[in-house]
């Protein structure tokens, strides 16, 4: 029997309405509603909850291989590629702002700035790639119909054009 069957059997065996058991629950009725019709998968935190309500056993809602793991797993790994999309990102600003403010922070050598701005184009590889595995997890589009990944690649080479014309034009008029 499938997640959604159990809670919906669980739940009318316990004579609860969706706004009853929402409340027990801490979540809102229309997330009982979601979790019933299969639409979305209730977190560890409600599955425990159910689990203690029903008196259940958790290992008998996380059957091996069931949709609920396998939504639990699709989470965590969203969760581990968020964080990998951001730390290039936040190298790529710093970077940036090395290049275009040589004048306050001193001149680079034309070896030190080309290889920051080779480590600044490898990183937007890297952010390429990232945003495309998360897009792809998420089951969105993909990557170039995604507007807002579109404004983020356009947002970044804007910056990086800029940052190299900047940097020569320090370099040179100084």
């Amino acid at each position: 029997m499938d997640l959604n069957q159990i809670l919906r059997k669980k739940r009318k065996e316990h004579h609860f309405t969706q706004e009853q058991l929402a409340e027990k629950l801490l979540v809102s009725p229309k997330t009982i509603s979601n979790w019933e019709t299969g639409r979305t998968f209730p977190d560890i935190e409600s599955l425990i909850r159910i689990a203690k309500l029903y008196n259940l056993f958790l290992d008998n809602l996380l059957v091996e291989g069931s949709d609920v793991v396998k939504d639990i797993e699709k989470k965590t790994r969203l969760a581990v590629l968020k964080r990998y999309v951001w730390m290039p990102s936040i190298l790529n600003i710093i970077l940036i702002l090395v290049v275009s403010q040589q004048k306050f922070l001193g001149k680079l050598s034309g070896l030190t700035t080309g290889l920051i701005l080779v480590s600044i184009a490898l990183n937007g590889g890297i952010i390429f790639y990232f945003s495309n595995e998360l897009s792809n997890e998420k089951g969105e589009k993909p990557e170039f119909q995604n507007k807002q990944q579109v404004k983020g690649l356009i947002i970044f080479t804007i910056l990086f054009v800029a940052s190299v014309i900047v940097g020569y034009i320090m370099k040179y008029r100084i």
